[in-house]
């Protein structure tokens, strides 16, 4: 066993060290010290970017400009401020308006309070304001309403002329952090440390609108008339559906610990946090429609219309390319990795047929996306070739111990692998082949019969031929294997499982094995051994016999 262990491990260390390469850039800048913790912004002419982190010594945040070259063409670093610089940067075109005329705008706002209006093309500062500082100042996104611009101050929020940087109005709400605006006819909606739900009027009128059951630190999200706001909670997170019309305050779902910035979408919006991303549709309510494992905490980022990028915060690193269907239904791509990976919290920066990353190493990279793209549909020929030997080195080993269906699970399971990470069209030709069940034709296989006290919680079902065990009510576990053994637990159910050189799986449930039995997680069948696979926080798993 040892021998076969061993064997798989020097086989995957190869594929590691050879057969997963890093994208490699058009060019990289380092930029620290300090960290790159939200989206580079580009325009025709460059690049900008800033630089968090703890500054000790000397070292201080700054902002700069590089040219599609990779050369710097200016930085302003900020003496004054302390830690924490993760404003967004906001990039403005000239314009006019009741309140004046303005040129091209950098926007930027600092962590000691201070907000200002820079010239993209040297850095210049055009106009400048103070505001309150406790601790720290502005670390949330600012928002554009027409000729103005709206800025969540540490305490509040205050509305600046792009002009001339005039103070049309100010406001104390609550102490917030990352807690950016959004911006509706009726005015400005922001959440702060407390839980609480702000609406400002575009006269400077302020009112709580609702207390939430967590910390609000992202821009609502505006579903029709309604917003979605994901709160962090002391132990995870909560999804919330508040309707200002009706004053209605309802929970979509409880998801992880330490929520990202959502993505907005056309029928909704796009979650993630430490334990995955999650997919919401949201028409006269919000509901989730599917569930990806993932470890995403900073900014998300559409690449296309259908096709998006998350920075995984992992000491691994690198990034996600993930797709959203029309239904809502995400999927996994190949990954983006670079010799620079590591923890990351910023969303790609995207110019013509270029991309931009930077993450806490402080590396800036572009990519020449038509030099970096393989052609469609055409897997990279040295991971291909890795994954075949590794799959016949398996069968080889597993043949030799008389482990015949072993040996055939543990080569289809690479066969799978490798159609369905380098070859996207044959493991949709493929899955049309499976023959659909009517669990999964219904997405999630809620029961109306079950008790609405199960709803928010996980389920596992288990089909034996001549009944169906429900267990209900079950919540914080992380995988497969978890919840099957906590239902087992609960309904006296005996399982046999078999440990395997490439992960656990269920063999028998009382006893009976039949054919082998596989499990569904909310309609789709599993692909993984049930201690590497996880279960959504409202998931229903389903296991039935093959």
């Amino acid at each position: 066993m040892r021998r076969t262990v061993l064997m798989v491990i020097g086989v995957l260390s190869l594929i590691s060290l050879t057969g997963v390469q890093a994208l490699t850039p058009a060019w990289s800048l380092d930029v620290g010290p300090g960290y790159i913790t939200t989206a580079p912004v580009v325009d025709d002419e460059g690049i900008y970017l800033r630089t968090s982190g703890f500054w000790t010594g000397e070292d201080r945040p700054r902002v700069l400009a590089v040219n599609l070259d990779g050369d710097v063409m200016w930085s302003r670093t900020n003496a004054n401020t302390t830690q924490h610089d993760m404003a967004p940067l906001v990039l403005v075109g000239p314009g006019t308006g009741p309140c004046g005329s303005w040129s091209n705008l950098l926007l930027v706002g600092w962590a000691d309070g201070t907000f200002e209006a820079l010239d993209p093309n040297n850095g210049r500062v055009k106009w400048s304001v103070s505001t309150p500082v406790d601790g720290w100042g502005i670390t949330g996104r600012a928002a554009l309403d027409g000729d103005h611009v709206v800025v969540p101050s540490r305490n509040g929020l205050v509305r600046l002329c792009l002009a001339n940087g005039a103070v049309d109005f100010e406001v104390e709400l609550g102490l917030g952090w990352r807690n950016g605006v959004t911006v509706t006819e009726a005015g400005y909606w922001m959440g702060d440390e407390a839980g609480r739900l702000w609406h400002v009027s575009r006269l400077g009128e302020a009112a709580s609108a609702v207390t939430l059951p967590g910390s609000l630190r992202h821009p609502p999200v505006r579903v029709g008339e309604a917003l979605l706001l994901h709160a962090q909670t002391t132990s995870g997170s909560a999804l919330m559906r508040f309707d200002p019309v009706n004053q209605t305050l309802d929970e979509v779902a409880m998801l992880g610990p330490s929520p990202a910035l959502p993505l907005p979408w056309s029928h909704g919006a796009v979650l993630a946090d430490s334990q995955g991303l999650t997919s919401v549709v949201c028409h006269d309510r919000c509901e989730v429609v599917s569930n990806l494992t993932g470890h995403v905490n900073g900014e998300m980022a559409w690449a296309s219309s259908t096709v998006f990028h998350a920075p995984v915060n992992t000491p691994a690193g690198g990034w996600m390319t993930l797709s959203l269907d029309e239904e809502g239904g995400l999927g996994l791509q190949s990954p983006l990795n670079t010799s620079y990976d590591g923890y990351g919290t910023a969303a790609p920066g995207y110019g013509p047929n270029r991309l931009y990353l930077g993450n806490d190493r402080g590396v800036l990279m572009a990519f020449d996306l038509e030099a970096d793209a393989a052609p469609e549909g055409e897997p990279a020929p040295l991971l291909a070739s890795s994954l075949t030997v590794l799959a016949f080195v398996g069968v080889a080993v597993l043949a030799s111990q008389n482990r015949t269906a072993w040996a055939w699970r543990w080569f289809s399971l690479i066969l799978v692998t490798l159609a369905v990470m380098l070859l996207p069209s044959l493991g949709t030709a493929w899955g049309s082949l499976w023959p659909v069940t009517a669990a999964q034709e219904e997405g999630n296989p809620w029961d109306p019969a079950w008790p609405d006290e199960w709803l928010g919680t996980q389920v596992v079902v288990v089909e034996f031929e001549d009944e169906t065990v429900v267990v209900g009510g079950l919540v914080g576990h992380a995988t497969v294997l978890e919840a099957t053994v906590a239902a087992a637990e609960e309904h006296s159910m005996d399982l046999e499982l078999e440990t395997t050189p490439i992960g656990t799986y269920l063999a028998s449930i009382n006893g009976i094995t039949g054919s082998g039995w596989e499990y569904f997680i909310d309609g789709e069948r599993g692909a993984f051994a049930v201690d590497e696979a996880s279960v959504p926080p409202t998931g229903v798993l389903v296991w039935r016999l093959a």
